[in-house]
This record gives structure tokens, sequence and C-alpha cells, in this order.
């Protein structure tokens, strides 16, 4: 064997010592990682799954009633009252809301963005308030189930402390900001983007037959199917009612309490304080004509959030 063939075979060993090291060491560190989770699971406290960043995400994922529709400053709907109310107390571990409502999304847009979305955001709490745009709007084909692969890679994702730990210090860095674009002049909005850095994801809705009281019991199996994909990428699905119980809002609302009763599925109701605030409706300083939320009726929405959140 000549020089160079010597060389090269010690730098390959030695490259191959280093790799095996590295493996070694992760295995050690995932290891560990996982016994920490264990004591703290044993002890009754909770995992601390943000505690690098020193925020949980929170994705508020819906519709019109979520991305406030009418607000002069879209600061003022739930998702970012949320953020204020909750991060206002310093005896609460702070949280970071990223608002992805869109107008005219329906529960079957929601359940093939989700996995998309879940994958871009990597939020620890969703709060999904969807249904009032079913009976309207086409549904939407659900996105192609993963590949083996892809289920491979979201087992590690949920279960490998490791590389839940990658993760957080990643967000640590990550200075991205989310945009919405609403196009509401083109086709009435059925279009938009939600741009965070260099990802887009297309957002909207495609007009349909109005339908009937099957809708709501497509409702009710949505619900559990987005909170199983949810679930499946490590985070908690949370559902929340409309605060109108008027027209389609109070139908969208009993099926997402049916379904949440049936499945066990986590609820905030906000529509009964919020019949406390407005006992007839419309009622202008709380809801608008057609019952979306005016900026003060998503200041009731949000306190009930931070109760619902707080107590849980």
């Amino acid at each position: 064997m000549s020089t160079a063939q010597t060389a090269a075979r010690r730098i390959g060993q030695r490259v191959a010592l280093a790799a095996l090291g590295a493996l070694l060491g992760l295995c050690v560190l995932e290891v560990g990682l996982q016994i920490g989770a264990l004591v703290l699971w044993a002890t009754g406290r909770p995992a601390p799954s943000a505690w690098l960043t020193g925020r949980r995400r929170v994705l508020c994922l819906g519709d019109s009633n979520t991305y406030g529709l009418y607000l002069a400053d879209r600061a003022d709907a739930y998702p970012q009252q949320l953020e204020r109310l909750w991060n206002a107390s310093a005896t609460r571990p702070p949280i970071e809301v990223l608002n992805l409502g869109y107008p005219g999304t329906n529960s079957s847009k929601l359940i093939h963005d989700l996995p998309r979305l879940l994958e871009t955001f990597r939020p620890d709490v969703v709060l999904m308030m969807v249904g009032s745009n079913d009976f309207w709007t086409a549904p939407v084909p659900a996105a192609e189930a993963p590949t083996v692969t892809r289920r491979a890679v979201q087992l590690i994702e949920r279960y490998s402390r490791v590389y839940q730990l990658s993760h957080m210090l990643g967000r640590a860095f990550d200075h991205r900001q989310l945009a919405i674009d609403y196009p509401v002049r083109v086709d009435g909005g059925s279009s938009g983007t939600a741009r965070y850095g260099d990802v887009e994801i297309g957002l909207g809705w495609r007009p349909g037959r109005t339908r009937g009281p099957e809708t709501y019991v497509e409702l009710e199996h949505n619900v559990q199917r987005l909170a199983d994909i949810v679930r499946n990428y490590g985070a908690e699905p949370i559902f929340v009612t409309y605060a109108s119980q008027a027209w389609n809002y109070g139908d969208a609302n009993r099926a997402m309490r049916k379904a949440a009763a049936a499945g066990g599925l986590r609820l905030i109701d906000v529509a009964a304080p919020f019949a406390a605030q407005c006992p007839a409706e419309p009622c202008p300083d709380w809801l608008y004509k057609d019952h979306h939320p005016t900026a003060r009726g998503y200041g009731v929405i949000a306190g009930e959030l931070v109760r619902g959140l707080d107590g849980g």
C-alpha cells in the first residue's frame, strides 16, 4: 500500500470515528433529555417546550372572524389582543401569537393547508375557529397522504427531544415576520397569500353550491381530523366557538361543541359569555351588522381565551 493510500485510509478512519462519536453523543443527549422529561412528567410539572426562546408559539387559524375583517387595525383582532393580555402578566410564561386567519376559509381547506402550516410555523398550541363558511364554499380535497419517509420524519419530530431542542434553538434566532395578503378587490379576495420570510402559502376559497344540514355533520368529522393532524405534529389543538350565535355561526358552534364532546377535544366556548355582553344581536358596540366582532368584541373573545388557557 502506498503512502498516499495509507494517509487516505487514516483520514477515512478518523472521519468515521468522528461521525460515530457525534452519533453516540446525540444518542446520549437524547437519552438524557428523555429522562429529564420523564422526571418532569412524574413530578407533575409541564415540560418547558419553549424554555430557550421564553415564548410558547400559538397559531390562530380560521376565517374572517380570526383575520379581523372590517377592523381599522388588524392588531385589534383577537389573536394580538390575546397576546397582549396574556403577556401583560409577569406571572405567566410569555407567548407569541400568529394570526393565520383568512376570510372565506372553510374546514376542508384548513385540513388541506394544515400540514404545511404546522411544518412552517412549528406552533406549541393551535387555536381553531372554523366552520361558518362550510355551507357556501366548495369543499377542498385533502392533501395527499404523507409518504413512509415523511411519516418516519414526523415520528422523530414528535418524539425526539434532540430534534425539539434544535427546533427551539432555531426559533430563538428566527426573526421572520408574518404577512397576509388579502386582495379583496380581486374576485372578492378568493385567493390570498401568507408570507413568512421566503415561504409563501396560498390561502383562499372557491364558491360552491349552498348546502344543507349535512354540512355540519361533515364539520364534526373535520373538527376531529384537524385535531388529529395537530396532535400528530406534537402541538395542542384547541377549538374556539364564534362570538355570534346567529345564522351559520350558531350552526358551526353547535357542530364544534358536539365534536369536542364526542372526541374529548378541548374547546373554549366564547359564545356563552359573549351573550352576556350582547344579549340581542346585533349590538353595535360588540358586533357589526353581519355579526363579525368589533375591536371591542374581539377584546371580549381575547379575555375569555386568556381565562380558558389559564385554567388549562
